[in-house]
């Protein structure tokens, strides 16, 4: 289920992913994006808001 949800995600983030020729790379790329942007906007907004 969350392998079908990152490869869901990989169109919308095509530009910031770099064009690699592995489909693992790909998801690599893309688990490190997500986590910087989600550590950029809900974690700060949590800590500011503690």
């Amino acid at each position: 289920k969350t392998l079908k949800m990152i490869e869901m995600m990989i169109p919308a983030y095509k530009d910031e992913i770099s064009n690699v020729a592995k489909e693992n790379e790909k998801i690599n790329q893309m688990i490190k994006l997500a986590i910087e942007k989600m550590f950029k906007n809900d974690f700060l907004n949590k800590i500011n808001n503690f």
